[in-house]
């Protein structure tokens, strides 16, 4: 079993944008985001791998013990191996 390093068990979380450029976030210890239907996704390190549709709204995120938060437009979620990607047109 090879040794584990201090980013290993967090997020790396991407957002994409087609019109405004993107975000990046390194060692996110979880996540919360809006979905097209309204509700709420939590996501932590080593969530099954999914994709779903997000909606309008806050991404809320805790890095370095601290609970942030950022606006991001609808789109595409993906979710495979503690990498979070959202795709958005706008």
């Amino acid at each position: 079993m090879s040794q584990q390093s201090d980013s290993e068990g967090l997020l790396r979380v991407e957002v994409l944008s087609l019109g405004s450029g993107g975000l990046e976030l390194e060692q996110v210890e979880r996540l919360q985001v809006k979905l097209k239907d309204g509700s709420w996704l939590g996501i932590r390190p080593g969530h099954a791998a999914m994709i779903a549709a997000t909606g309008d709204g806050e991404l809320r995120f805790r890095k370095d013990d601290q609970d942030q938060s950022v606006l991001v437009k609808a789109g595409i979620l993906t979710l495979a191996e503690n990498l979070v990607s959202i795709l958005t047109t706008h």
